[in-house]
C-alpha cells in the first residue's frame, strides 16, 4: 500500500513539474489617462437605424436604346433598414446600406470621427482622401499604414 501511495505521489509531482508553463515577461508600454482632464472634443456624429418603405420595381426597355423603371408585377412592398449618419453641427446626412461590410463601416466611422469630415459617396474615395494625417498632432507618432 505504501508503494502505491508513493507511486501516486511521484506521478502527481511529475505531472505538476512537467505541466507548468514558462511565463515569459514581455515589456509593454502603457499610458495613464485622466478622463477628468479632457483637452477637447471633436464634432458630434449621430447614428441611427431608419426603416425605409420600398416597392419592387423592374427595368423595362422602352425603345432601342432607352430603359425605364416601372412598378413590378409582383407588387411586393415592405420596409428595409438603413444606417442614417447625421452631422448635427453641419446638417449633413448620409444613408449607408445595411450590407456595408463591417470592416468598411468601422473605417468609415473611425475616419469621420477623427477627421471631422462627413462621409461621402463613393466610399472608397472618401477613405483615400480623408486621412487622419490631416488633423493628427504632429508631435504624436503613429503608424497610419496599420
Amino acid at each position: 500500500m505504501k508503494k502505491l501511495h508513493l507511486l501516486l505521489l511521484v506521478s502527481i509531482l511529475f505531472g505538476v513539474v512537467t505541466c507548468q508553463t514558462q511565463k515569459v515577461l514581455v515589456p509593454t508600454a502603457s499610458r495613464q489617462i485622466d478622463a477628468s482632464q479632457v483637452a477637447g472634443y471633436h464634432d458630434e456624429v449621430s447614428m441611427t437605424i431608419a426603416w425605409l418603405p420600398y416597392q419592387d420595381q423592374k427595368l423595362v426597355q422602352s425603345s432601342a436604346n432607352s430603359w425605364k423603371v416601372v412598378k413590378s408585377d409582383s407588387g411586393k412592398t415592405g420596409k428595409i433598414p438603413v444606417i442614417l449618419i447625421r452631422y448635427p453641427d453641419s446638417g449633413d446626412t448620409i444613408w449607408l446600406d445595411m450590407n456595408t461590410k463591417n470592416e468598411v463601416l468601422g473605417k468609415l466611422i473611425k475616419h469621420t470621427l477623427m477627421t471631422q469630415e462627413p462621409i461621402t459617396h463613393p466610399l472608397e474615395n472618401y477613405l483615400q482622401t480623408n486621412s487622419c494625417t490631416k488633423c493628427h498632432p504632429k508631435d504624436v507618432e503613429v503608424d497610419f499604414n496599420r
